[in-house]
């Protein structure tokens, strides 16, 4: 049994599915794939909306593709992709975690992490910690904006680890950064952070294939021995 922890599925909440036609495609490419647990996180930007307004929208284009979703027997569950700010300290993040879990999907802003960056942000997960458990969306992905030493500082917080199963690509120049990840059990979980069925669809075959190859079956198998229990809102 295969688990996505991190997809833009939902339509017309955010930049990913802009239809229901769309999820159902994207729904069939999970399937054939043989994943059949999906979190379903659609961005959540402070700055944009308010938590309710974003748990009314996420509910109702959750219900829109309940009927497709039930058709393939996946089992779908909501949580949120949301953006670092130091602004979230003051509302309730308890509503943005995975539905029946204490865990939230963070993503931090594409820029040179400064160090007053990095104190204010592991400064907010011994806030929200123990309440919260903090799980890092795509940590290779802030590469593209600041230094590799930046992300291991974040790190050192309590924080879990999520990577996108399309960064483990041919000559991509973050794979070395995530094998390191995962030897040093620095990584915790695969997501495709899929958006449509074309240009960024899902694609768990590719990590599942880079991983087994480059380190070992067994260590694809406990991210998603970690994903089971993320699902099922078990400590991790």
């Amino acid at each position: 049994m295969l688990y996505d922890t991190h997809c833009h599925i939902l339509p017309g909440i955010d930049d990913g599915s802009a239809d229901v036609s769309m999820s159902e495609k994207m729904l069939d490419l999970q399937k054939k794939s043989g994943v059949d647990r999906i979190i379903a996180t659609p961005h959540f930007y402070l700055s944009e909306q308010s938590i309710d307004s974003f748990i009314d929208r996420r509910t109702e284009a959750f219900e829109k593709i309940l009927p497709a979703v039930r058709a393939r027997k996946i089992d779908l569950i909501c949580g949120a992709e949301v953006l670092y700010t130091e602004s979230l300290a003051d509302e309730d993040l308890s509503r943005l975690c995975i539905q029946g879990t204490c865990y939230m999907l963070t993503e931090l802003p594409y820029i040179k992490l400064s160090g007053r960056f990095i104190k204010s942000f592991r400064s907010f997960v011994g806030s929200v910690f123990p309440d919260i458990r903090i799980i890092l969306a795509h940590a290779e992905r802030y590469l593209n904006y600041t230094d590799a030493d930046d992300i291991y500082e974040i790190l050192e917080s309590d924080i879990l680890v999520q990577l996108n199963c399309g960064s483990f690509k041919p000559f991509s120049p973050h794979t070395g950064f995530m094998y390191d990840l995962l030897r040093n059990d620095m990584a915790h979980f695969l997501g495709t952070d899929c958006h449509n069925s074309t240009t960024r669809p899902p694609n768990m075959p590719a990590a599942e294939k880079a991983i087994s190859r480059k380190i070992s079956p067994d260590c694809f198998g406990y991210l998603m021995h970690n994903a089971e229990k993320l699902f099922n809102g078990k400590e991790i």
